[in-house]
């Protein structure tokens, strides 16, 4: 490894033939968002592709200590899925609204300073709770709350789990749905990221974030 260079203590990666995480390197450094090597590690090996072109793993999770660089790396994963992948809907969820709105105004400004990628922004609102982005080729990116159902509903090709110790079972489960729905015939990932969950903190109920964990820990198909 390169001097410096940092790995996660506990990492599964499904087997892969190609990759998409450079595609996605790549356009994050167009739009001006350079990611350390540990965050081109991290796309590099969730993003790896089967041979039939399906993601390898449908289930990413990731536990980083707070501020150092999680939400980079979504946005180089939603830079990707708008403009090179043209991934129909991605649903990003948040525990705290200041979360999701924060996320799609940094995310709406790496846009705008792309000239060829704000041509194609056909609407972006802003209103509280509403926040969106929609292309003219029909790509949309959707931020909500899970606080009052927010998300629900949308039949999600690429669903993240921001805050994801603070995701309920209950939260997960009203969501399911339209995930399991869309994987039939799609080509579904499922994000979950957030920090290690704190069992002395009530509100972080982290169940499926430590279950994702576990499965990664056992090598489950489809995990990464």
């Amino acid at each position: 490894l390169p001097q410096g260079a940092q790995r996660p203590r506990i990492c599964h990666v499904p087997e892969f033939s190609t990759s998409a995480g450079a595609e996605a390197v790549e356009v994050a450094r167009l739009a001006g968002l350079v990611l350390d090597e540990w965050q081109q590690f991290v796309l590099f090996n969730a993003l790896g592709e089967r041979a039939d072109g399906k993601w390898a793993a449908q289930t990413v999770g990731l536990a980083v200590a707070r501020q150092n660089g999680k939400d980079s790396i979504l946005e180089a994963l939603e830079l990707l899925c708008l403009f090179v992948l043209g991934v129909p809907l991605i649903n990003h969820t948040a525990h705290q609204q200041k979360t999701a709105t924060s996320h799609f105004k940094r995310l709406l400004r790496l846009i705008e300073g792309v000239p060829e990628f704000d041509r194609r922004v056909l609407k972006a609102p802003r209103g509280k709770g509403n926040e969106a982005i929609e292309l003219r080729g029909g790509q949309e990116i959707f931020f909500a709350t899970r606080a009052g159902g927010g998300g629900r509903g949308l039949t999600a090709d690429l669903q993240l789990y921001n805050e994801a110790m603070y995701l309920s079972e209950q939260d997960r489960a009203s969501l399911a749905p339209t995930m399991a729905a869309r994987s039939m015939t799609g080509n579904i990932q499922t994000w979950y990221v957030g920090s290690a969950v704190d069992e002395l903190d009530p509100a972080q109920d982290g169940v499926p974030f430590a279950q994702v964990r576990e499965s990664g820990i056992a090598q489950k198909n489809g995990v990464a």
